[in-house]
Parts: C-alpha cells; structure tokens; sequence
C-alpha cells in the first residue's frame, strides 16, 4: 500500500543512510476512504489528502511538514484516525518520492504550528488556519536521491 510518512529531517538522514526505518504514517485505508467520504484509494484525491494529513501531522509532531512516500506492507494502528499505519524495518529504498515545503511554505506552516501548539491531529485538522495553509502552500515533490538537502532543513 502506498504509505505517506511525516518524517523528522534527522530521521530522514538516519532512514537514507541506515537503509531501515520505523515507521507510522498514513495510508487509504477502509476507515480513511470513510471517513473523507472517498470511493477509492486508488485516486489522486485519496493521494492529495493523505499528503496533506501527513503534512500536519509532521508539523505538530517534528515542526516540519517533510513526507516520505512509498510502496509499504504496513498494519493500520487503533484508533485507526485519519488512515494511521505503522510498519517496523522498513527499506529505504521503498521511498519513492518526497515532499517538502518551499522557504515560503516553510514560514508559513511555522506560523500555522504556533497557533496549534499543543493540538492533536484531529484538532489541528478542522482548525481554520490549517484550511487556509493547505489552500494557499503546497507541499514540492523531491526524488528520494534528494534527501541530503531536504535533512539539512533541520
């Protein structure tokens, strides 16, 4: 299943140059098409959400909205909230792509965690500024080889 991973810059750095990591990310599964009224995972939708779910979650979590994605045997978690997956050992080379903010987007999901200090996931969700992140910044596709310079932002 095509798994999206919040990831930590430092974490990144140890998962490209360890070859394994632990990982919880999140993934299209039955209670996530359900829950984002979704027919498929297998859509640009269901995609488009889960990177974007992945995005806050990584900010609340690690500051930084930076998303490893790839092709991953993962087991959902309970509560399975917004798709959440989680699989140990995973080989860095079923990284496909990665995501990352621009220096703009940057600033301002910075400004978005401080508004959020101390929320959850599900709060930080339905947040009005979170809306207003996710229509106006976008989260820039990187090849996995790039990885170097997207773990420097840390």
């Amino acid at each position: 299943m095509l798994v999206f991973v919040p990831v930590h810059p430092s974490a990144l750095a140890e998962w490209a140059t360890t070859g394994v990591h632990d990982v919880e990310g999140f993934a299209a599964t039955p209670s996530f098409l359900d829950a984002f009224d979704l027919v498929t995972g297998e859509s640009e939708d269901a995609d488009l959400t889960l990177l974007e779910v992945a995005g806050i979650e990584g900010l609340l979590a690690n500051g930084v909205r930076l998303v490893a994605v790839g092709e991953i045997d993962a087991e959902g978690v309970e509560p399975a909230d917004f798709g959440a997956v989680s699989a140990p050992q995973v080989p860095w080379s079923r990284v496909e792509s990665l995501f990352a903010d621009d220096e703009v987007g940057a600033g301002r999901a910075s400004r978005l965690r401080a508004v959020l200090d101390g929320a959850l996931l599900p709060e930080a969700w339905d947040a009005e500024e979170t809306t207003d992140l996710l229509r106006t910044t976008e989260l820039l596709w990187h090849g996995p080889t790039e990885w170097e310079g997207l773990a420097a932002r840390a």
